[in-house]
């Protein structure tokens, strides 16, 4: 088509000149030979000029970096059409190219006072005045474009932005609900007023605007984000799995899904959100938050093993991000694969020496092995780095009580609660201590904690165990053995609750069925389960008598 239209023009008649042969040629070559579009457009210019032909040849001037020539074309365009508002935007175009502010300023000014209507005019002018902190002159200007665009929101959304920058906040709101009475979904409206009611705190009008756009746009994605991000602020995350689950199904190529595991998630709903992320890490495996969060959801599904093969195809990928090594390091710790432990502690550390997470779990690690001394050093310099975190005492006090030094345990388990009231495995470990460290001595503070922790979460099994061992302290063996009972029934694979199980039968006279619980206790922590320090040695003594 382009040659057939080249040979009609080359065929014209030499003797008379044809403008459309150089507007042809003009805007044929712009893109790929500029200098040669140059020669048509200024011939065409001067034989044949036009606003459109004078705006290509400007465009084309300031392309090839001729400023000067292309503001003497703009000064001759408006010379040549002062009633065409193309000609003092592109003047105006041409000085802020050239840092020359004053002057493309005045030509919007000139372009206004002779022509009051020009809709294109009054946006750039009063976008002009906001830039140089005129907001009086720009409120002038763009409540004129309010008259002369009736049906636009745009002007009464930049009012409400000018008073929102005076701190307006009342004109602010009232020019945002008038550029939303023109159209309700108009997305900078909506999304500005409800972040105003949000930072009020006023949710509920935040909730009944996203609403209201939802009426008559029920797909919008924003006013649909919004109103999920709106009840995952104010912890309605029933409301909120609604919405991001609709958002997935209607927008699948994007984040939603995700966002969607994150609220199921929160809501404790881990095989929902496992389920949902395994989908998106078989469809998106490089991905490392979805990666990082499977591995996260699996291990809160006590899917330790399948958590550790997510975290160190992540860690291969990029042995660098020290927060899959921190993940790793907790697994290896807890499956007591120290050698590994230590590798990739030391290699994460390397990486960021100023991490709490990374001495936390080193000196964790190194309490473990029992080198205790060397942990507190480590645990000190992360309480050091971050001393308004709880997590830091509670693993001192538990170092302080591998080494014998209970004041200080119990001071900074107090510390760890100061800093994190009320949390129940706190007060349960405060109270449980207690009784190991003092035995009937304090027991009335340890059943006050480990009561307390109870009230929170009544059917944890380690909470009723330190019951059990209140009651025991107290002598009642038969109402700890009622109590131990029920934490049995939970969880008949701990260690601790099998030997105080028979700690309390053989006070009850029950030898034989005491030996059944203390050879499961042993048993149980030759396999690898977790028992108490020093839990061993003790189950050896009482196996012999």
């Amino acid at each position: 088509m382009i040659l057939i239209l080249l040979l009609v023009l080359l065929s014209l008649p030499s003797f008379a000149y044809n403008p459309y042969t150089d507007y042809f040629f003009c805007r044929y070559f712009q893109q790929e030979n500029p200098k040669k579009a140059e020669t048509y457009c200024i011939r065409a210019l001067e034989r044949s000029p036009t606003p459109t032909l004078f705006v290509d040849t400007i465009r084309l001037e300031l392309l090839l970096k001729r400023k000067e020539k292309a503001l003497e074309l703009a000064k001759r365009m408006k010379h040549l059409y002062p009633k065409e508002q193309a000609s003092y935007l592109t003047l105006h175009s041409v000085y802020s190219l050239m840092g020359q502010k004053d002057k493309a300023l005045s030509a919007l000014e000139e372009g206004y006072r002779l022509l009051p209507k020009s809709k294109e005019i009054m946006l750039f002018l009063a976008d002009e005045y906001l830039r140089s902190g005129e907001n009086k002159k720009a409120k002038a200007v763009i409540e004129n474009l309010a008259k002369e665009s009736p049906d636009n929101p745009l002007p009464y959304y930049m009012l409400a932005r000018i008073y929102l920058s005076e701190g307006n906040k009342e004109l602010a709101i009232h020019y945002l609900e008038k550029s939303l009475q023109i159209k309700s979904s108009f997305e900078a409206g909506f999304i500005t007023l409800g972040s105003i009611y949000e930072e009020s705190g006023e949710y509920t009008k935040a909730e009944q605007l996203y609403k209201d756009v939802l009426k008559t746009s029920p797909d919008n994605k924003v006013a649909l984000e919004r109103l999920a991000n709106l009840y995952v602020l104010t912890n309605r995350l029933e409301e909120a799995q609604d919405i991001y689950e609709r958002l997935a199904r209607l927008y699948p190529e994007e984040n939603y899904a995700y966002q969607y595991a994150l609220v199921l998630i929160r809501s404790s709903k881990y095989d929902k959100a496992e389920k949902i992320l395994s989908e998106l890490y078989s469809k998106y495996p490089d991905n490392l938050e979805v990666a990082y969060t499977y591995g996260l959801v699996l291990e809160m599904e006590k899917k330790t093993d399948l958590a550790r093969q997510v975290y160190e195809r992540l860690y291969k990928k990029d042995p660098t991000n020290t927060k899959v090594i921190e993940r790793l390091a907790g697994i290896y710790i807890d499956a007591k694969d120290y050698q590994k432990a230590h590798e990739i502690l030391k290699k994460g550390l390397s990486l960021d020496p100023k991490s709490y997470q990374l001495n936390l779990l080193m000196g964790s690690l190194l309490n473990e092995e029992g080198k205790s001394e060397q942990a507190l050093s480590y645990v000190n310099t992360a309480i050091n780095l971050n001393a308004k975190d709880y997590r830091g005492y509670f693993l001192r006090a538990i170092v302080y009580d591998k080494l014998g030094q209970v004041i200080s345990a119990e001071a900074d388990l107090k510390k760890a609660l100061e800093l994190n009231p009320g949390d129940p495995e706190l007060l349960n470990h405060l109270g449980y201590s207690l009784l190991l460290w003092y035995g009937p001595a304090r027991v009335k503070d340890a059943e006050k904690f480990i009561l307390e922790a109870l009230s929170k979460d009544k059917d944890n099994p380690a909470y009723m165990d330190s019951y059990a061992w209140v009651l025991y302290y107290k002598e009642d063996y038969k109402g700890a053995y009622e109590w131990l009972k029920k934490a049995y029934e939970k969880e008949k694979e701990d260690p601790v609750i099998n030997e105080h199980m028979g700690d309390v039968l053989l006070k009850l006279g029950r030898k034989e069925d005491a030996k059944r619980y203390y050879e499961k206790a042993m048993e149980l922590i030759k396999a690898g389960k977790r028992g108490e320090p020093g839990q061993e040695e003790r189950l050896r003594e009482k196996l012999k008598d």
